[in-house]
């Protein structure tokens, strides 16, 4: 039997570039064909895993860096989240939506006061004064949504959250 090259399979050298494709691919869910109209297929993820999302039920204290404090009430359900809100006394939202996906957290609050503030926090979590090894605190920016010269950066006071890559 002729060797066409001068390793052996056992022998060969291991790139590191082949080692992650392998992981990339082998970390990859089942693929299927569905046929489309066409008579052609789509490849398509089979029972495609949810992202990992952090845990943020509960309470959040959301303080505006224009003075606003807000004051939300979570619950969760893998990445949707809903819940109630207030800030400045009686402006209030009962129906407050979202979603939390990765470390990301974004929500709409439509206030009881003709706005509805768009709130998306910063894609990971930051390092901050209280914070321990997989942990860290929540940034982000929020605009009106009816009147988009209106924004401002926020910051969640009192939590941190666990970090995906310690969960």
């Amino acid at each position: 039997m002729a060797m066409t090259d001068r390793f052996s399979r056992a022998e060969r050298p291991v790139r590191l570039e082949d080692l992650v494709a392998q992981r990339d691919l082998l970390s990859q869910p089942d693929l299927v064909v569905r046929p489309d109209a066409g008579g052609g297929g789509d490849l398509t993820p089979a029972d495609a895993p949810r992202p990992r999302a952090i845990a943020v039920e509960g309470d959040l204290k959301i303080v505006q860096d224009n003075g606003y404090v807000a004051h939300v009430r979570l619950h969760q359900d893998g990445q949707s989240v809903w819940g109630t809100a207030s800030h400045s006394g009686n402006v209030r939202c009962d129906d407050v939506t979202g979603t939390v996906v990765g470390e990301q957290l974004s929500l709409t609050i439509a206030w009881n006061n003709g706005t509805r503030g768009i709130y998306t926090s910063d894609r990971h979590l930051h390092d901050g004064p209280f914070t321990t090894f997989g942990q860290g605190i929540m940034r982000g920016k929020t605009h009106d949504e009816l009147h988009p010269g209106q924004h401002a950066r926020w910051e969640v006071h009192d939590r941190v959250f666990t970090r995906l890559d310690h969960m």
